[in-house]
């Protein structure tokens, strides 16, 4: 889930105030890669994956030349940076043999690039999964790094250059500000045949970044997330799965509700909804900001694996704005990898045959 308007988001405007960090990456494919948004799916459905998304946000998005360019705040050698956010996420989960096959690990890797801000995320996840008569509950733990940089800093539109806290890092060294902290998030998630659900809080510290100086100028928000779907046959053929993604910063909420058809367990089409409300901002007459998406989604299961499961999932998905589109384009595109092997210890060993125990049929 992005802001409206995330060029705002690190413009600095008084001394001493703190500018929130926007919004977690947002997907259309949540439903593939639920792991992302809770840790407690860590390994859940027993499978040994890969999963990669790429996601090109309002796409060819250029943001407004300054007016005056030769005014002190836009000088004339004025570069533009940004343009149409960019992320990239790749997760890797299994079911391990411990504790009777009781535990599941994944690692994390997300890069988010959004105007001058970059985050980069490198988290391990972990969860104890309890087997129930009609399905698997999973508590999950999630924990690691969590990187934001401030790039471009002489690019900066300020509202006043003499502010202290842009003074400062203009003056820092370097073209770029970037600071690491501790991150971490727990979760719970329950998968059966039929359908799953989950729900997560994130961003547990609320770490806060200085970029070296003396104070607080960014801080990461706290998210909470819930996460459910269900499988309807209809048919031999054809299985419908109604699905919804509710994710919030206590700031921001934002949901995306719809379904997906799978043909035959190989190829997929669906639609969903996006709805984004944020607090009412007074930048903007004290309106509530709102932002709607229609995302359509496409994709294949090839080949198969030992274990008869698709081993390759390729998805595609398109995001269509129907509102709030004056401050970007209209575009968004999306492109998911998935890839199941099977891990050593689910290989099964050949049998050995012995004349001892073979007996001849007459």
């Amino acid at each position: 889930m992005k802001r409206i308007y995330y060029f705002v988001a690190l413009l600095i405007t008084l001394q001493g105030s703190i500018v929130y960090a926007q919004q977690d990456a947002q997907f259309s494919q949540y439903m593939f890669n639920s792991m992302y948004y809770s840790p407690g799916f860590t390994g859940i459905d027993g499978l040994t994956k890969a999963t990669f998304i790429h996601r090109t946000q309002w796409l060819s998005y250029n943001p407004s030349l300054p007016a005056n360019r030769t005014s002190p705040t836009y000088p004339a050698n004025y570069a533009e940076t940004g343009g149409a956010p960019q992320t990239n996420i790749l997760t890797v989960q299994a079911l391990t043999p411990l504790l009777n096959k009781s535990v599941g690990i994944g690692v994390n890797v997300l890069q988010d690039v959004y105007g001058p801000l970059r985050t980069v995320q490198l988290q391990l996840s972990a969860s104890y999964i309890l087997k129930m008569k009609s399905g698997n509950l999973g508590i999950g733990f999630r924990a690691g790094l969590f990187n934001q940089a401030v790039r471009n800093l002489a690019d900066y539109r300020v509202i006043n250059t003499e502010d202290q806290i842009y003074k400062d890092l203009v003056s820092g060294g370097g073209n770029v500000a970037s600071q690491t902290k501790p991150d971490i998030n727990v979760g719970l998630a329950y998968r059966t045949n039929k359908y799953y659900v989950g729900a997560s809080f994130a961003h547990l510290l609320q770490s806060s970044f200085s970029y070296g100086l003396n104070q607080s100028i960014s801080k990461v928000a706290n998210h909470m997330y819930f996460t459910g779907g269900y499988n309807l046959n209809l048919g031999s053929m054809i299985v419908l799965t109604p699905s919804a993604l509710v994710q919030t910063d206590f700031k921001q909420l934002s949901y995306l509700v719809g379904a997906i058809a799978t043909y035959n367990d190989k190829f997929w089409f669906g639609i969903n909804v996006r709805e984004s409300f944020s607090k009412k901002d007074i930048a903007t007459g004290g309106k509530t900001l709102r932002n709607d998406d229609i995302v359509f989604l496409v994709g294949v299961n090839l080949l198969k694996n030992k274990q008869n499961n698709n081993a390759l999932k390729i998805g595609y998905a398109f995001d269509f704005v129907t509102s709030g589109a004056n401050a970007k384009t209209r575009t968004s595109h999306e492109v998911l990898l998935s890839y199941i092997i099977v891990p050593p210890w689910d290989v099964l060993k050949p049998k050995i045959r012995t004349p001892r125990y073979r007996h001849d049929e007459n």
